[in-house]
């Protein structure tokens, strides 16, 4: 299985899992799905009073500059690291 097969699989899993994870999880989880699929972060930053979304931008720009194939392996090892415990 090529990786990119492996990281939509392992999308579909989690989203289709009931498994309780944590808000940390969930911002990493995030931050690697945006950089594998769309790439840097490209939306301006939300105001400090959109609480939510200035966590996820927060996350998803800290990693700029990351490679693909390297969010989606974070992605892929995160997603694993759930499914296992």
């Amino acid at each position: 299985m090529n990786l990119e097969n492996e990281f939509l699989q392992k999308s579909e899993l989690i989203k289709k899992s009931n498994i309780n994870i944590s808000n940390e999880i969930k911002l990493n989880l995030y931050k690697y799905y945006k950089q594998a699929v769309i790439g840097d972060c490209n939306v301006k930053s939300p105001n400090f009073l959109e609480y939510e979304q200035k966590m996820k931008w927060t996350a998803w720009n800290h990693i700029k500059g990351t490679d693909k194939n390297k969010a989606m392996n974070e992605y892929i090892s995160i997603v694993n690291e759930i499914l296992i415990t």
